[in-house]
């Protein structure tokens, strides 16, 4: 996140009001503004399509296959993010620009072959079990590919510095989706399932290229291999095991819950926990604040720290590596800790206005209680996350695996258990394993703080 941190401690160094807020848009904007853009998007096509004059199954047909591309997604992506960014990170370091362009394709071809696998197999089942229109097929399958490359993509978000063009990319993918869907459903009469599909593709479509032009346009044409990243899998399989685990542990609990809880629903060959699903992207909702907080705190307080404790590390005495590493350690404390605080009061209240907003939604009493339980659940799975941040900083990658491994153990082992015991235990599994990866992993950032002269002077 180098970019945005130099962005944002300019931006902050103002120390101004004005400063403060747009430091505070930038961040929001950076860390979770395309996210935004496409739930806004998907809650728009979700609403337009409850009011067209079609059957609930096909409403619940569009949720359930959508939901599956987006999972599959963003499972595939987390094998490539954290290797990825080890291996940008380096290209910077030795000047090396070109090569990450180079690496743009590369990931692109590779992903899209894996998704494309998975996504072949999706509807050969649909078309076998549901003799779902080959045309639908066409566009589910390039959607899945597609997703796939948006979500692989924006891994090379954080080396650019454009990050005012990624979410203007967004911005008009989603409007290409809308504009498509309009056209489609009242111009051309089609179905409203089939025309939202369409919709999705061609917005996803517009924002690949995109996305693909910023980073042409920041690195530069592309020179050497196009696959020579992925050596660092082999050198670095820490961290495919960390970020993946973490991915994993994130939806295990869903994916369990679809196939073997007494809440699952099917439609087609997809089956579902809609209340689950429901309740746990609400919860998501209410713990994106956190991302905010995180850059802001970090990108401004931390990083310098930390590399004034690198240039004494190299160059400096003793004394002066103890100095800073303890002034490093106490700003990384500090720091964690607003993090964890604030968020846990905006978590909170976000619970008790649930309570009062809720039933004028018309949202469901169970829907509720497992929002409040997943909201704590998710907040300390998004704790876990910035502790591992802070050793991909010192370069602990067994420690970085430790968390998310207990984190996906624990939450599987409890999510399967209350599978057997009941409906109300069901939301125990994400706050059993954040819980357990979140202590795991803090204790490890502990350790390797009092630990990090020998650490880094012995690697």
């Amino acid at each position: 996140m180098a970019g945005i941190g130099f962005e944002l401690r300019k931006i902050y160094g103002r120390k101004t009001l004005a400063s403060s807020i747009w430091g505070s848009l930038y961040a929001t904007m950076t860390a979770v503004g395309p996210s935004v853009l496409v739930a806004v998007m998907l809650i728009f096509l979700k609403v337009i399509m409850d009011q067209a004059d079609i059957a609930e199954l096909e409403k619940r047909f569009f949720t359930f296959s959508y939901t599956y591309v987006f999972l599959i997604s963003i499972l595939i992506s987390s094998l490539f993010s954290t290797v990825l960014s080890r291996y940008i990170s380096d290209c910077v370091f030795v000047r090396a620009e070109k090569e990450i362009c180079a690496s743009v394709y590369g990931v692109l071809t590779v992903g899209s072959v894996i998704s494309g696998v998975i996504m072949l197999a999706l509807c050969i089942a649909m078309r076998m079990c549901s003799k779902v229109p080959v045309p639908f097929l066409v566009i589910y399958y390039l959607l899945g590919v597609l997703v796939t490359d948006a979500y692989n993509l924006m891994t090379y978000v954080s080396a650019l510095k454009q990050y005012k063009e990624v979410t203007f990319s967004f911005f008009l993918g989603m409007l290409l989706a809308a504009g498509v869907y309009a056209f489609t459903v009242y111009a051309m009469e089609m179905h409203v399932v089939v025309a939202a599909y369409l919709a999705l593709t061609s917005g996803y479509f517009l924002l690949v290229l995109m996305l693909t032009f910023w980073c042409v346009r920041a690195f530069g044409e592309p020179e050497g291999s196009y696959f020579a990243f992925l050596q660092y899998f082999v050198r670095y399989p820490k961290l495919l095991v960390s970020g993946g685990c973490y991915m994993m542990g994130f939806y295990i609990a869903t994916v369990i819950y679809w196939f073997f809880s007494d809440m699952r629903e099917q439609v087609s060959i997809f089956w579902a926990a809609p209340s689950y699903d429901l309740a746990l992207f609400l919860a998501i909702i209410a713990n994106m604040s956190s991302l905010v907080i995180f850059v802001v705190r970090v990108e401004t307080a931390f990083f310098d720290k930390y590399v004034a404790y690198l240039s004494a590390l190299n160059n400096g005495s003793y004394d002066l590596i103890e100095k800073e590493r303890e002034n490093m350690g106490n700003v990384l404390r500090y720091q964690l800790f607003f993090v964890y605080e604030v968020q846990l009061i905006i978590t909170v209240v976000l619970i008790c206005l649930a309570n009062v907003f809720f039933p004028y939604l018309n949202i469901s009493v169970q829907v509720l209680n497992m929002f409040m339980v997943l909201s704590m659940g998710l907040y300390t799975v998004f704790c876990m996350y910035f502790t591992v941040v802070f050793l991909y900083y010192f370069e602990d990658h067994a420690g970085a695996c430790a968390g998310p491994c207990v984190f996906l153990a624990v939450t599987a082992v409890v999510a399967v258990a209350a599978v057997f015991v009941g409906k109300p235990f069901y939301t125990l599994a994400l706050l059993a394993g954040g819980l357990s990866g979140w202590i795991v992993s803090f204790g490890r950032l502990r350790y390797r703080l009092e630990h990090l002269n020998a650490f880094l002077m012995c690697r």
